[in-house]
């Protein structure tokens, strides 16, 4: 499926014709609220609750949920099996009665997902005394007892949150605080002064006086949950507004496969990790290694600015001690044009380092391959974006802090334009650097004869630095393409900066050198926010626990703390690609013959349906029935979604063509992480590995 995207591309490629506006009304999902089939719990739940609403009687729900002798009960909506969190200290038995001789397992291992099997007698009409039974096991197979309806929780939507990047000790957010109970934790939402009552929890919590209301905290570290996995489900949750904007209180369980024992800031030893500062790295941070990859720009003006290149570089290597020069790696990917309509500029990327290298290897590359082309391309946009998507794939060494430094005079192709080749936006490619913990610092070199395109670029550019945890800030750097010597001077200074900072990591001192030692504030954002990743790893989240919290910081509700993802297995994800591959080509069909879309779509899909008849008469994409059933049951807007044959109608040549690169980019999205051996986990030690999952951000869904 995934071999799909590049044959596509050239296909959709040949019959684009040349748009320079951006569409951003498509193809974009966003969690405006969480609304869905499950909804807001009433007000009277009882602050354990799961989503799953309530039985009247004592019979079986007709909650849709079907179960079979011998496989996992199955949604009906969605077809996935029902899963459920054990509370902390719940039994599981043998029959389904509460009898010591017939534990199976006492102390189940708290909130770790698990299959349910059947459910006998269950009434839960009183949040408060849930009663009846589940059979449950690990895995998909095979039950291995039953659990108490007051010792689980029902899972039905694999939906959780992770902690966003935290940003820098003075001007970051907040750590996550966790509340006992919704009551508890709307006091402080509600307060008049909710900044002042939230810095008074925290002014406790550092004082060691634990407030009663709050049951744990995030640690002050950074958890990124790509690198250190763990569980966050969604439980329960309601809407309110902060300042005009939604906010959301969330119930949330914690979990983190392998490992048990409630993490409450009771806990000193807890309460100890929790507070360890951001940048504080101790003795790991004498391993600490650094790879830098350049992305340089080599048409015809730009070979002035790669020998001051390659002379800084050179320089920032004679100053390296024999210690850190082992400490460094460097890549270099050049860029030009697309070759559809410059075949004389001979590549569009070319990665001269399939294997990073020391400095001296990349002044020797500089000097002999790196070169600029004697030729110019057909207008005066060039192919950055795709020089910056074949830098993100560099062999990056396992726990070095990544450096992409990209060099330019020229904006980017926009998705759809028939001459960007790699199908990505600044967007897309900020998104995927987050992921990968790639740190981008941008030098745009300013043609005073090209003033028009310099908005362009300074948007493209900026999105593409914006320093994770930060959103206000960029690391970028503007220069006059005609002023050699700006560039050369800052050149020098980030080179020597980059060489300094590592020292000052490893605990010596920073250079002497008057230019190294000078800061540079671009830079030294960006290194800290790649410092915060690697002290986290020593970090670990809270466990164990069910708790309130909200999704933004407490003291400034305009930064966010937290961000919806969704649990997908391989098989999930292939089978979204497969539907994706189908929409893509419909989008093709209707573009080339004139038709409507979903009259396309029924074509291109009737050998794959068993009913293609249903696709006609849809009203949306989401009602095709193409898409997996567990897309619609996600709590999510997204206008892919609700594409309506008259929307489509409605669009222009440009629009169109954004809506389609906007699918092929998520399908390439869905090959890199499906390649990516060390991004699927195990919720349980058993799971076999077609059970792996991986925390799906929500942008990355249709």
């Amino acid at each position: 499926m995934f071999g799909y995207l590049a044959s596509a591309r050239r296909i959709f490629t040949l019959g684009m014709v040349l748009c320079l506006t951006a569409f951003a009304g498509y193809g974009h999902a966003q969690l405006a609220d969480l609304e869905g089939t499950q909804g807001h719990a009433p007000a009277d739940l009882s602050a354990l609750e799961g989503t799953a609403g309530h039985a009247d009687g004592a019979a079986p729900p007709d909650d849709g949920i079907v179960c079979q002798p011998g496989t996992a009960c199955l949604e009906t909506a969605t077809q996935l099996p029902l899963r459920i969190l054990p509370r902390p200290f719940a039994s599981m038995y043998r029959e389904a009665s509460v009898n010591e001789e017939s534990v199976v397992q006492a102390n189940v291992p708290a909130f770790k997902p698990m299959y349910v099997f059947d459910r006998q007698g269950l009434d839960l009409s009183l949040p408060s005394d849930p009663r009846g039974w589940y059979q449950v096991g690990r895995s998909k197979t095979e039950p291995e007892g039953w659990m108490q309806a007051k010792d689980v929780l029902e899972w039905r939507q694999a939906l959780l949150v992770s902690y966003t990047h935290p940003g820098n000790p003075l001007e970051g957010r907040s750590p996550v605080l966790m509340f006992s109970d919704r009551a508890a934790l709307e006091a402080v939402v509600d307060d008049m002064d909710m900044a002042g009552k939230a810095k008074g929890l925290y002014d406790a919590i550092n004082g060691g006086n634990i407030p009663d209301s709050v049951v744990s905290m995030e640690p002050q570290r950074f958890v990124d949950i790509t690198r250190s996995f763990y569980v966050l489900p969604i439980l329960q949750w309601s809407q309110t507004r902060i300042d005009g904007d939604d906010v959301r209180l969330l119930q949330l369980a914690a979990a983190v496969p392998g490992s048990r024992g409630a993490d409450t800031l009771s806990s000193p030893d807890y309460l100890e990790q929790a507070q360890v500062g951001r940048s504080a790295g101790g003795a790991a941070m004498r391993d600490v290694k650094t790879d830098v990859v350049f992305v340089i720009d080599t048409t015809r003006s730009m070979q002035p600015f790669i020998d001051m290149t390659r002379e800084a570089v050179a320089g920032m290597t004679r100053k390296f001690s024999a210690e850190t020069a082992d400490r460094f790696r460097f890549g270099l990917v050049a860029y030009r044009d697309s070759l559809e309509v410059a075949p004389q500029l001979e590549y569009v990327t070319r990665n001269l380092t399939p294997e990073l290298v020391s400095g001296e290897a990349l002044v020797e590359l500089l000097e002999k391959e790196g070169g600029a082309t004697a030729v110019g391309s057909v207008d005066y946009a060039e192919e950055a974006f795709a020089g910056v998507d074949v830098a993100l794939r560099s062999q990056w060494r396992d726990g070095a802090l990544r450096f992409v430094i990209l060099i330019g005079d020229a904006s980017s192709h926009p998705k759809g334009h028939a001459q960007n080749t790699s199908g990505k936006d600044e967007t897309d490619l900020r998104r995927e650097y987050d992921d990968a913990q790639v740190h981008l610092f941008a030098i745009h070199l300013q043609d005073p004869r090209a003033a028009e395109d310099h908005p362009q670029t300074q948007a493209q550019f900026s999105h593409l630095s914006r320093v994770r945890g930060n959103a206000e800030s960029s690391a970028i750097m503007a220069v006059n393409a005609f002023e050699e010597q700006q560039y050369r001077d800052l050149a020098e200074h980030l080179t020597s900066r980059i060489n300094a900072k590592l020292n000052e990591a490893m605990g010596g001192s920073a250079s002497t050198d008057a230019v190294g030692a000078a800061p540079l504030e671009e830079f030294d954002k960006l290194w800290e926010a790649a410092l915060i990743e690697y002290v986290g790893k020593e970090a670990t989240p809270p466990k164990d626990i069910v708790a309130w919290t909200l999704d933004r910081d407490l003291i400034n509700p305009a930064d966010r703390s937290l961000e919806v993802r969704v649990l997908v297995t391989r098989e999930q994800l292939s089978s979204l690609a497969q539907s994706l591959d189908q929409v893509v080509q419909a989008l093709m069909r209707a573009q080339v013959t004139q038709g409507q879309f979903f009259e396309a779509l029924q074509s291109v899909s009737g050998q794959a349906m068993k009913r293609p008849d249903e696709i006609g008469g849809a009203a949306t994409l989401a009602e095709s029935g193409l898409l997996p059933a567990f897309i619609q049951s996600l709590p999510y807007k997204s206008d892919i979604l609700s594409l309506t044959d008259d929307m489509f109608a409605s669009m222009t040549a440009e629009q169109r063509s954004q809506l389609e690169w906007s699918v092929l980019a998520k399908l390439d999205q869905y090959r890199t992480i499906n390649e990516q051996v060390d991004a699927w986990f195990r919720l349980n030690d058993t799971d076999p590995d077609q059970d792996l999952v991986y925390p799906l951000h929500i942008d990355y869904l249709p």
